[in-house]
C-alpha cells in the first residue's frame, strides 16, 4: 500500500495540546470510539457513527484547549491522509492493518522533529480494531472519511471529469509523484510484506493527460486554537489591568482641578458681577487671566475677603445692601467707598 504524497501537517498548537495531555486525548478517542460502535451496533451508518464520535469527543477536546473549529479541521485533514492510504490498502485489511495505517498516517503528519505520544498511538491502534469490529471495511471507510473526488483536499489525482484515477486497492496505478511509501520503521512495516511496497517499489503508471491533483485542503484559521487549559482562567497575574494601587484612580493632581477650584469660580468671579465685567471688558492691553496688581490694595482686599469666606458676603447682601443710587452724589466711585467701609469695619472689629 501507499500513502498520498501531499499530506497536510498537523498544526503545532494542536500537537502541543495533545503532547501536554496525551492520556486525556487517548481517553477522548476511546470514548468517541464507544459512541461510534454504539451507532453501528444499532444499525446506523458510518456517517451517523462519526457524528456521534465527534459529539462525544468535541467537549473533551475543548477542555484540552482545542476549539471545535480546529477539531473539525484536523479531523478532515486526518481523514483525507489516512483515507488515501486505506483507499490504496489491501481490500481485506483487518483491524490491525487499519490501525497501523492510522498510526503511520498521523506520524507522517507530525511537524518535523516531533513524535506522537505513545498513549495516542496505542489509542489509534485500538480505533482501527474497533472500527473493524463495528463492521467497517477498509475501502468503504476510506470513501467515508475522504472528501469527494475532485474536491479540495481529496488526496489522489483525478481526471478532467473529477473522478479518481486510482482504483481502490491498486497502489501501482497511482502516479509516482502523487504517492509515497509508509515509513520503513513504522507500524505498517511491522505488519510485514502485505502492508509494504514490493522490493524495488511498484511500477507506477504515469499521470494521464488531463489528470491533476485537486486543490489542497485549507487548514484551521489562524488564531482558532483555544488557550491551553492553564490559561483559560484568565491572563497571568499582573496582566488583568493596572496594579491595585492604580485602580483607585490616576495619581493625585490628575483627576481634575485642585479641590479649591471645584468649589466654584475664582474669587474674582464671585457674587460681585463687577469682577466678571472687568475681565470681559477690561483694557485690551491688560492680562485678563491675571488677578489685580499687588499695588492695588483695594482689589487685594476684595480678593482676600472673598477667598476667606464667600458665604459671609452673601448674608450681608441678603440683609439689604445700601441704595447705591441714593449715594451717587457724594460718592464719585461707589466700589472704593464700600471697600473703605469694609476695611474700617474690619479694623474696628
Amino acid at each position: 500500500m501507499m500513502f498520498p504524497m501531499n499530506m497536510p501537517e498537523l498544526p503545532q498548537e494542536f500537537v502541543d495540546a495533545i503532547s501536554a495531555n496525551p492520556e486525556g486525548f487517548a481517553e477522548a478517542m476511546g470514548s468517541g470510539m464507544e459512541a461510534f460502535q454504539g451507532v453501528m451496533t444499532e444499525g446506523g451508518d458510518m456517517g451517523g457513527a462519526f457524528e456521534a464520535m465527534g459529539a462525544t469527543m468535541g467537549p473533551m477536546m475543548e477542555d484540552m484547549g482545542i476549539s471545535p473549529e480546529v477539531f473539525d479541521a484536523v479531523g478532515d485533514m486526518v481523514g483525507a491522509s489516512v483515507g488515501g492510504a486505506m483507499h490504496m490498502g489491501p481490500p481485506d485489511a483487518g483491524g490491525s492493518e487499519m490501525g497501523a495505517m492510522m498510526q503511520d498516517g498521523i506520524d507522517m503528519m507530525m511537524p518535523e522533529g516531533t513524535e506522537m505520544p505513545g498513549p495516542v498511538m496505542d489509542a489509534l491502534g485500538d480505533m482501527g480494531q474497533g472500527m473493524a469490529d463495528a463492521g467497517c471495511q477498509c475501502h468503504e471507510l476510506a470513501a467515508e472519511v475522504m472528501p469527494p473526488p475532485g474536491e479540495p483536499g481529496f488526496p489522489l489525482p483525478c481526471d478532467a471529469a473529477g473522478e479518481c484515477i486510482v482504483p481502490a486497492g491498486d497502489p501501482a496505478s497511482c502516479p509516482p509523484d502523487a504517492c509515497q511509501p509508509p515509513p520503513p520503521d513504522g507500524a505498517c512495516a511491522e505488519m510485514g510484506v502485505p502492508m509494504m511496497p514490493p522490493e524495488g517499489g511498484y511500477d507506477h503508471a504515469p499521470m494521464p493527460t488531463g489528470a491533476e491533483m485537486p486543490p489542497p485542503m485549507e487548514g484551521p484559521p489562524p488564531g482558532e486554537m483555544g488557550p491551553p487549559p492553564g490559561d483559560m482562567a484568565g491572563p497571568p497575574p499582573g496582566e488583568m489591568g493596572p496594579p491595585p494601587g492604580d485602580m483607585a484612580g490616576p495619581p493625585p493632581g490628575e483627576m481634575g482641578p485642585p479641590p479649591g477650584d471645584m468649589a466654584g469660580p475664582p474669587p474674582d468671579m464671585g457674587s460681585d458681577a463687577m469682577g466678571a465685567m472687568d475681565q470681559a471688558f477690561g483694557d485690551d492691553g491688560a492680562d485678563k487671566g491675571t488677578p489685580p496688581p499687588m499695588d492695588d490694595p483695594m482689589g487685594a482686599a476684595m480678593d482676600q475677603a472673598a477667598a476667606q469666606d464667600d458665604a459671609s458676603s452673601i448674608p450681608e447682601a441678603g440683609q439689604g445692601a445700601p441704595d447705591t443710587m441714593a449715594d451717587v452724589g457724594p460718592q464719585d466711585d461707589g466700589v472704593p467707598k464700600v471697600e473703605e467701609d469694609d476695611q474700617s469695619g474690619g479694623a474696628a472689629g
